[in-house]
């Protein structure tokens, strides 16, 4: 074990001192730093190559949530390195998207910080430098190996069935005057690590202890600066969190297997590396891993959708157990960050791959909906129907029987949006005359002409939720018809439809005007057909 790796298990991290004389951190950092009630501090560090899905807003939500716990600071921080997936307006967007759910970062791109840059593409002569310090320090080499000398070895390997695959350490020998050829002919290169023979120790506050081989004998040392001068991901993230005192990284599990390689390096740069806790997988209902592809998990699209930040966060609460609220409170009542750092224990993290309930989001946003008409002011709540409205192209009904009224068809809907949507489209589109008439020709058990006069009588009443009962009986009285023929028919002249809402409910959102305007339209309609064939249908 080396004498770094062996320091920073017992000394404090901060008191460790970069012993490579090429690195000033004073330069590099700045002479002043923000000042928090206590030295945690976290990073949450995506890739602007995509869409933020609900996976990666876990990993985010994890990390604000411990941050805001122990009252330290939540930084954002973009790894742009790849620059052959990098989306223009991605990172732009999943700015916008945390601030919508309320996680706004201390520090990062668009708010600053006191140690900056925090776009990885912006730090490039930081990598540089250090990748300079571990060649000098015997601890990385730069390689020449062409791609078309990597795939025969990759192929040898395969056909010998090798029991170290990747690269085999070729340039690693290389002498001091034959790397200087080379350069001075300008061929291209990498920059890789030497990995050494330690077996690591370390605790996960997620896994608990965990340990590892000699990772010398299962790969290859890995490319840490590429030949276009950006760094890979294991020298990018182990200079920023150490140049960022970055005190703790919670990052999914498929990161785990890289620990060991992380810890390698901070040694060799004589660096403590910050505490680890990798959090599981999340699973489909299926059992299949979450994946970016997916529309369903795209946050954007949920908010385009109409679900709520509250019910997303309440999702995300009732899945890998860190969240310690009752999955009971957390369904009927919802949670708020507040409440979630609360109750927010990185330790009781499930270990094992955990399935979102992405089917219980419905049942969770009628319930926040729920929460929002009770607590918002009557004024408040139209406005965002009014919004959804005007962005659809609608004209607005009644809002004042959409506030009353909601209660009794809110759990017919998934999110406010529905409300322009299925059964719900007759508010704000009346049906078209001529579908009416032929929808009411094709009625059974009811002729035209009968559908027709109650119709006129329909048109004459004051019909509205309060008298509806009394009006029902007066126009069953009055025609011959039965009292489901009757409401089958008022359903056909007011939505257009045979099927849908209760009728009680159609009619609670309309009010007697429109229902009278409606009326009359499909009677004029008919004057206007009798005119036009000269006979009556």
């Amino acid at each position: 074990m080396s004498l770094a790796y062996s320091l920073y298990l017992r000394i404090p991290r901060r008191e460790i001192i970069d012993r490579c004389p090429k690195c000033n951190l004073s330069q590099l950092r700045g002479s002043t730093h923000r000042n928090y009630s206590s030295n945690v501090r976290v990073r949450f560090a995506p890739s602007p190559t995509g869409e933020l899905h609900l996976g990666g807003l876990r990993t985010a939500l994890y990390n604000y949530l411990f941050a805001r716990k122990h009252n330290g600071a939540f930084i954002l921080r973009c790894e742009d390195t790849d620059q052959t997936r990098f989306v223009p307006g991605a990172m732009e967007k999943l700015i916008d998207l945390l601030s919508w759910i309320g996680m706004k970062p201390d520090e990062g791109p668009s708010l600053g910080g006191h140690y900056g840059p925090y776009v990885q593409s912006e730090r490039v002569d930081i990598y540089k430098q250090k990748a300079d310090c571990l060649i000098g320090e015997g601890h990385a080499y730069r390689c020449f190996c062409t791609p078309q000398r990597l795939e025969l070895v990759k192929k040898d390997q395969i056909r010998s069935q090798a029991v170290v695959q990747g690269y085999d350490n070729h340039c690693r020998g290389l002498s001091k005057e034959k790397v200087e050829e080379k350069l001075s002919a300008n061929l291209p290169h990498v920059v890789r690590f030497k990995l050494n023979n330690d077996k690591h120790q370390w605790e996960d506050l997620v896994f608990g202890h965990m340990t590892s081989e000699d990772l010398s004998r299962q790969e290859g040392d890995p490319v840490i600066l590429k030949t276009d001068g950006f760094p890979t991901y294991h020298l990018a993230n182990v200079v920023d969190d150490h140049l960022m005192d970055i005190s703790h990284v919670l990052r999914g599990s498929e990161w785990q297997s890289s620990t060991p390689k992380h810890l390698q390096l901070f040694a060799a740069f004589g660096w403590a590396p910050p505490s680890y806790a990798h959090l599981p997988l999340l699973m489909n209902e299926d059992g299949g891993k979450l994946s970016k592809r997916q529309d369903s998990m795209r946050v954007e699209l949920l908010r385009e959708e109409g679900y709520q930040p509250q019910s997303i966060l309440s999702l995300l609460a009732l899945a890998g157990g860190a969240i310690t609220i009752n999955p009971n409170v957390v369904k009927e009542f919802g949670v708020t960050l507040e409440s979630a750092a609360e109750h927010f224990d990185i330790k009781k993290t499930r270990r094992e791959n955990t399935v979102l309930e992405i089917s219980k989001l419905s049942e969770l946003n009628q319930n926040c909906l729920k929460r929002i008409y009770q607590t918002a002011t009557k004024e408040d709540f139209c406005a965002k129907i009014s919004e959804i409205a005007t962005e659809k192209g609608y004209s607005i009904v009644s809002l004042d029987l959409l506030h009353t009224n909601f209660l009794q068809y809110c759990d017919r809907l998934d999110t406010l949006r529905d409300l322009f949507e299925g059964d719900f489209v007759y508010l704000w589109q009346r049906p078209s005359p001529n579908h009416v008439r032929q929808t009411l020709a094709n009625l059974k058990g009811v002729k035209v002409g009968e559908a027709l006069d109650l119709v006129q009588l329909l048109g004459k009443a004051v019909l509205n939720a309060q008298n509806f009962d009394e009006v029902m009986a007066t126009l069953q009285s009055q025609t011959s018809l039965k009292k489901s023929i009757i409401f089958k028919i008022i359903r056909v002249v007011v939505t257009g439809h045979e099927v849908g809402l209760p009728i009680s409910l159609i009619f609670d959102l309309l009010d007697a005007g429109e229902i009278w305007e409606r009326c009359q339209a499909v009677l004029l309609s008919q004057i206007q057909r009798q005119t036009d064939v000269g006979v009556e249908i």
